[in-house]
């Protein structure tokens, strides 16, 4: 497997943070670059890090999880990386574990983790799930969760990609200009802690003109890279 860079976006997250960090920052895979990304705490969070050995991206205000997702991908480049794995502190667990996230690389251009696992199937809200059948009708993809923090880019198609939206409307813009340059996108269960999927949830339920960013951005899109 090519190096990778598993960027973890932090914000306020002080108490876990404390809890994981010794672990995070002792990556035992040669070929990983953890990459903590502060999205502009406010807390303890950005001083705990700076004390630690290990790759640090700091926002000076919140820029969201598009924001740290531009952060990573600039990251990524300026390490010439082979692939970027992104997601929130609260769903790191081991190293392990991201390993086998990481393998799905290998038949996957764009990676997305399924937060619906068997310990969440009793979660159900259905305007998410609304906007879940609405993206799926309008790209043509069928993901369980596309509003995934969950997610993974190779760099080999990384100049397709062009992230506009700062807030979590990014997690899906990646999905649909992958789908318009037909790369292959496998969608994998992952362990997600469940207060953390319900507070998402109501976020992306409640976020203005989504439907319309869906629908708009699969037709503005082709015209805006010049394809």
């Amino acid at each position: 497997m090519s190096d990778v860079l598993v960027a973890i976006v932090v914000r306020n997250n002080e108490q876990l943070l404390r809890s994981k960090l010794d672990t995070i920052s002792n990556c035992p895979y040669a070929h990983v670059m953890p990459l903590i990304i502060d999205d502009g705490s406010d807390d303890q969070s950005p001083s705990m890090v700076s004390d630690m050995d290990i790759h640090f991206v700091m926002h000076e205000e919140p820029l969201g999880y598009g924001g740290a997702l531009m952060s990573a991908f600039g990251y990524a480049r300026d390490y010439s990386l082979g692939s970027l794995f992104m997601m929130p502190l609260g769903a790191f667990h081991d190293w392990r574990t991201i390993s086998e996230y990481l393998s799905f690389f290998q038949d996957g251009d764009i990676i997305t983790g399924n937060r619906f696992t068997v310990e969440a199937d009793i979660i159900k809200n259905s305007q998410y799930n609304g906007i879940v059948h609405y993206f799926n009708q309008h790209t043509g993809l069928h993901i369980v969760d596309p509003f995934s923090p969950v997610k993974g880019i190779s760099m080999n198609h990384a100049d397709l990609f062009e992230i506009t939206e700062f807030s979590d409307a990014a997690l899906v813009q990646i999905l649909i200009q992958a789908a318009h340059f037909h790369l292959k996108i496998r969608e994998f269960d992952c362990t997600y802690p469940v207060d953390g999927l319900l507070s998402h949830l109501d976020d992306i339920a409640s976020m203005p003109g989504l439907k319309d960013f869906i629908t708009g951005e699969i037709h503005l899109y082709p015209y805006t890279k010049g394809h």
